[in-house]
């Protein structure tokens, strides 16, 4: 949306949107710094400054259901991680990666920028019981390893195992993920 950054449209945003202020992404790092401190080391965010029933020092943000920390900063919402690299980095990259698959865990060494690709690419396994990569042809009673790239799926074989189709699978996402792979 043109608007937001959370797929979620605030009054706020929209007036300004309204009123022709169309680069509405860029909180700064600048204004993020006067309003809040970041703890690098553990990925929180606290107020500076006593705002209503805010006080000065109290944790910024709140836990959302999915495990994403979400705050509201200048009437507009943003995650997290977002935050903490523009913080740190003073640019907001369209995608960040939690390298531990933990999306409450903000501290900076934990984040690094990502397309989509590579963001799904660090994902869980989507069936649970499965192996990463690998889906049961029951017809066949045969393992399919199969793996998405840039949203097209490339099929990589037909296996005896979950174990031989999963080894395929982790070959094909260093190739394809490199640091982004994960097993499981």
């Amino acid at each position: 949306c043109a608007w937001g950054k959370t797929g979620r449209t605030t009054l706020a945003s929209l007036v300004r949107f309204l009123n022709g202020q169309t680069d509405l992404s860029m909180l700064t790092q600048e204004r993020l710094k006067e309003l809040l401190t970041y703890e690098p080391e553990t990925g929180v965010f606290r107020w500076r400054k006593r705002k209503g029933n805010r006080t000065a020092g109290r944790v910024a943000g709140n836990l959302r259901a999915d495990g994403y920390v979400r705050m509201s900063v200048d009437g507009e919402f943003y995650y997290g991680h977002r935050l903490a690299w523009l913080y740190v980095h003073g640019v907001m990259p369209e995608e960040i990666d939690h390298k531990n698959n933990n999306p409450s865990d903000n501290w900076i060494d934990n984040l690094r920028p990502a397309d989509r690709s590579n963001n799904n690419g660090n994902g869980k396994a989507r069936v649970a019981g499965n192996l990463k990569g690998t889906t049961l042809v029951k017809t066949s009673n045969k393992w399919v390893a199969s793996i998405t790239k840039n949203y097209k799926p490339i099929r990589l074989g037909l296996f005896d195992t979950a174990e031989e189709a999963h080894n395929a699978y982790m070959e094909a996402a260093k190739r394809l993920f490199g640091e982004f792979a994960r097993a499981a």
